[in-house]
């Protein structure tokens, strides 16, 4: 039997048994962001379930690691279909539900004067998650240990700002939700405040693109929350934040994901910073800084 014909044959009995659990909450996740798609590409009055359907897709992506560990069945096939369904949910059902809102209920061309801006943004959040989760399976090949920090924002945390602040101009378009809400208690008119979502979203989504492929590090939310093993406590905690997530104003969860991303900004920016002014490279990781002081000579 040539070495060919072996390595295929040993990669066909890796794939004899597929992970059940993991694998139904990764294609979970899949599944959400389709649907997500699926709304955004049939009703603008559906877009608030897409963006809801999202936080869905996160919650799965947040279990299925942690399962497929607890479970010991962690591997390459479970790493690859994650990657995959990250994409799709991650990357272009966001970009779909952001484009969906900013060119408002009744779209007529997707390139024009304007449209071309907004197409632009979608595409290069799409093709930079894609990037994103490209390099985050290279650079942790082989690795099934859970990780304290991201290199980059990960991808579940852009997309949940981006739908946050979808689910925020959705919910509001309806004169009923808009009526007695803080916003019209304020003296707001409502064709500003969605005229204003909508150049939040269109600046924000190429900054989260490019907070995606960046060095700076942002905290594993799903580690922290479950650590090292899925106790009562923990459990608890879990569930009390689904249930907030469902139940909470969405101005709530719209700082509740911004913080997050300001989290990982506030001390990576200033590092940043520091290394253009010194003319290194900026896209280095802190450990490369860590082993460059380490190999200098120490000073009295």
């Amino acid at each position: 039997m040539s070495s060919r014909t072996r390595r295929a044959s040993s990669r066909l009995r890796r794939l004899r048994t597929v992970p059940v659990l993991p694998t139904l909450l990764t294609s979970s996740n899949l599944a959400c962001g389709v649907t997500a798609i699926f709304c955004a590409a049939s009703q603008h009055e559906l877009l608030f379930q897409g963006a809801i359907l999202i936080f869905a897709a996160m919650i799965c992506d947040m279990l299925d690691g942690k399962v497929a560990r607890m479970t010991g069945t962690t591997g390459q096939f479970g790493m690859e279909l994650d990657s995959l369904a990250d994409v799709v949910s991650f990357g272009v059902a966001p970009a779909i539900l952001v484009h969906r809102t900013v060119l408002g209920e009744n779209p007529t061309r997707v390139w024009g004067e304007g449209e071309t801006l907004i197409w632009s943004v979608a595409v290069l959040y799409a093709v930079l998650t894609a990037i994103r989760l490209a390099r985050y399976n290279v650079e942790h090949e082989g690795e099934n240990a859970a990780t304290d920090c991201f290199i980059g924002l990960p991808s579940p945390g852009a997309a949940s700002v981006l739908c946050a602040w979808v689910m925020f101009a959705a919910w509001f378009e309806n004169p009923v939700h808009w009526s007695g809400s803080m916003m019209d208690q304020m003296g707001m008119d409502p064709t500003s405040f969605h005229a204003a979502i909508q150049v939040i979203l269109l600046v924000m989504t190429p900054i989260l693109a490019l907070l995606m492929v960046s060095k700076i590090k942002f905290p594993h939310v799903g580690n922290t929350l479950l650590g090292d093993g899925l106790g009562f406590r923990r459990f608890i905690l879990l569930i009390l934040l689904i249930t907030m997530l469902f139940t909470a104003k969405f101005y709530g969860v719209v700082l509740l994901v911004t913080a997050y991303v300001l989290i990982g900004l506030i001390p990576g920016v200033p590092q940043v910073v520091r290394r253009w002014r010194s003319g290194r490279d900026i896209l280095e990781e802190d450990d490369d800084d860590e082993a460059d002081e380490d190999s200098a000579p120490s000073q009295a």
